[in-house]
Parts: structure tokens; C-alpha cells; sequence
């Protein structure tokens, strides 16, 4: 009655288009989220008062603030941690709870690791759109902070995806900011 399993192809990269299409729903809550993690203390703003001044400044696009780093993050992440997992299960025995969550913990480390690029420049995109022009990091143009993106993606990592959540909420991915 059913397709012969054996024969099917992994489709790993299901997840990583499923997590791109979801980041596209719930981008602007991360929007939000970041602006309000970001604010001095000095200058804090409600939520109202941020969603007013963002589409004040750029309409409703402007709510989709860095989403091509959110879509590389995820198709980044997730796709590397589903086909690492897919490619362990060769490699484990399937029937051991233990074996399957270390191949997952492994899996998703790896995945973190990866993705931590496109997660610290969606921040800073999203973190910009706050910012006059003149002050913005422009991470998109040549000669700009992507370097020192990148940089600070790959000491980030061990931070913000080996670490407990309440050690990686006191980390300073930017200098003066707290994320």
C-alpha cells in the first residue's frame, strides 16, 4: 500500500526551507524583540512607539528589516542540522534514546555553529533600522563590518549555543550593547 522506505530519498532540506518560510511569519516580532533588547537605558520605548517610528520611517518593508540574514541563518542552521542528523543515523545505533539525543545534541552544536553568522547579522540589521543613516554598520556594502560580523559570529557561538540561556543573555556580541 505505501511507498517502499528503503528506497526514499532523505529530504532534509524540507527543514530548512520549513524554518525560512516560518522566519518570514514571525520576523517582525523578532524585530520588535531586538529593538527592545537593544534600547539605552536612557531612551526606552514601548512597543507601540517602536512599531509607530518603524513604519514612519520605512512603511510596512520596513518590518522585514534583515530578513535575508534571517532566511540565511535558517536555511544555514537547520539544514545543516537536519543533514547531519539524517547522515548520523548510518552511524548510530536508531533504537538507543541515548545515541539518537547525542547525534541530535551533535547535530544541533554544528548547526549552531553554522548558523551563528547569519544570526549576528540579522541582528545588526535589525538593529539598524533604529539608527540615522550615517551611523549604520551597512554590513551589505563592500569595506564595511562584515568582517568584524563574521569575527565576532565565531566567538559567539560557544557563547550563545554550548552555554546555558542565562550565561549567553549576559554576553556582549556588540560593544556598549547587551543582547
Amino acid at each position: 500500500m505505501g511507498e517502499d522506505s528503503s528506497r526514499r530519498l532523505p529530504r532534509w532540506w524540507f527543514g530548512g526551507v520549513c524554518a525560512a518560510i516560518a522566519v518570514t511569519v514571525t520576523h517582525p516580532l523578532d524585530l520588535i524583540k531586538v529593538q527592545l533588547q537593544t534600547q539605552t537605558q536612557t531612551n526606552k520605548k514601548t512597543v507601540g512607539e517602536i512599531l509607530k517610528s518603524i513604519h514612519q520611517r520605512n512603511g510596512l518593508l520596513g518590518f522585514y528589516s534583515g530578513i535575508s540574514a534571517s532566511w540565511f541563518r535558517q536555511l544555514t542552521y537547520t539544514t545543516t542540522r537536519f543533514a547531519l542528523y539524517e547522515a548520523g543515523k548510518d552511524y548510530v545505533d536508531t533504537k538507543n534514546v541515548a545515541s539518537k539525543m547525542a547525534l541530535a545534541t551533535f547535530a544541533g552544536l554544528v548547526g549552531g555553529v553554522v548558523g551563528v553568522p547569519g544570526d549576528v547579522v540579522t541582528v545588526r540589521l535589525q538593529n539598524d533600522i533604529k539608527l540615522p543613516e550615517e551611523k549604520r554598520h551597512n554590513i551589505i556594502k563592500p569595506n564595511s563590518a562584515a568582517t568584524s560580523t563574521f569575527l565576532t559570529a565565531f566567538s559567539a557561538s560557544t557563547k550563545r549555543r554550548a552555554c546555558p540561556v542565562s550565561f549567553a543573555a549576559h554576553c556582549q556580541l556588540f560593544p556598549g550593547q547587551s543582547c
